[in-house]
């Protein structure tokens, strides 16, 4: 398996990883990759085992210029997870955020294994009632007035979900992922920069005061 495994894959028994990995395919991801949602007429789930994925709702239909992203996929989860699950969506759009791997795996057949192994969908549906919740925190964020918050919020869910340093994230994916002007961004970024609370250069973040930025979310 890969060294860098996807926890909810890791949740299973081990038959059930075998089953899965059996149809399974390792894929690179790379910075703002659109993944798919469909291949040859078949819906995938992605098992992301390295880098970030955001789930970002466009403001109009394939115009990714505008819109707001409502979540953030790294190893610990899976995206187009709900296809396996007969719930199938149009809204969101699958972008890279930080680049790694992931395995793909057509939702027809886990949709098979699922059936077979009640267990997979009892790991699956906590997971994605768990994602749920970080949806609407990060909805609820989005109409607070106070973008360095939101800034934050958006660099401590990127460090937990890709866990290194550094991070690679111009302003302009930051204010294109939160909704807002480029400049906004700039500001808020100088602001925590002059605390000490992040020091980045030529869109690489290169440490973080996670401490220190945690402190500021509870004020």
């Amino acid at each position: 398996m890969h060294p860098l495994p996807n926890e909810l894959i890791v949740a299973l028994s081990s038959k059930e990883q075998l089953l899965l990995m059996r149809k399974a395919r390792l894929i690179e991801l790379k910075t703002s990759d659109l993944l798919i949602n469909s291949e040859l007429g078949q819906s995938l789930v992605y098992f992301i085992t390295s880098g970030s994925v955001a789930l970002f709702v466009s403001l109009k239909e394939g115009d990714l210029s505008k819109g707001l992203s409502v979540g953030l996929i790294g190893n610990e989860g899976a995206v187009g997870l709900q296809a396996a699950l007969g719930i199938h969506s149009s809204h969101l759009n699958l972008i890279v955020q930080s680049p790694g791997f992931a395995y793909v795996v057509e939702a027809r057949y886990l949709q098979s294994l699922i059936k077979r192994y009640p267990n997979m969908l009892i790991i699956f549906s906590r997971y994605l009632w768990v994602m749920y919740e970080e949806v609407c925190k990060i909805a609820a964020l989005s109409h607070k007035q106070d973008i360095k918050l939101r800034l934050i919020h958006w660099l401590l869910i990127s460090h937990q979900r890709c866990n290194s340093e550094p991070l690679f994230m111009t302003h302009e994916h930051i204010s294109r992922m939160l909704g807002v002007r480029r400049a906004s961004i700039s500001l808020a970024a100088n602001f925590l920069k002059s605390k000490h609370l992040m020091d980045y250069s030529r869109g690489y973040i290169r440490s973080l005061d996670i401490a220190g930025l945690e402190r500021l979310m509870k004020v």
